[in-house]
């Protein structure tokens, strides 16, 4: 059953082919964006701000490298959810809310490859 509505929703994409160019978009915005952030990710013994808490006596935690490589997952959680969200207006109609989510989905592809980058670079400074 969850296979048949997945080609469905699968097909009411490729339908619309606007929709689809903007989805494969979203799919090169992500390729672009992991090899830019997995080839700065380097292994080193530099620890990274990553947290902040007001309980305990330490506010800033540090962890290791490999924490880095969250930001690489959270691309591609981004894009997953705005392409199963674009699916889903397209799906119940809505064309131009599907066309809004897919560009706000590269916008935030952008902004999190700066802030990935700076992080990343926050680690080779050292």
């Amino acid at each position: 059953m969850a296979l048949t509505k997945i080609r469905q929703i699968a097909k009411t994409l490729t339908i619309d082919r606007p929709v689809m160019w903007l989805v494969f978009a979203l799919l090169f915005a992500l390729v672009v964006y992991l090899s830019v952030v997995g080839l700065s990710i380097h292994p080193s013994d530099v620890t990274v701000y990553t947290r902040y808490s007001s309980f305990g006596d330490v506010h800033f935690y540090k962890s290791h490298w490999q924490y880095l490589l969250m930001f690489m997952a959270f691309g591609a959680f981004v894009v997953a959810f705005h392409v199963g969200l674009m699916a889903k207006l397209q799906a119940i109609g809505r064309r131009r809310a599907a066309f809004l989510v897919g560009w706000v989905g590269i916008a935030i592809l952008i902004i999190a490859c700066a802030y990935s980058l700076a992080v990343v670079s926050l680690g080779h400074a050292a």
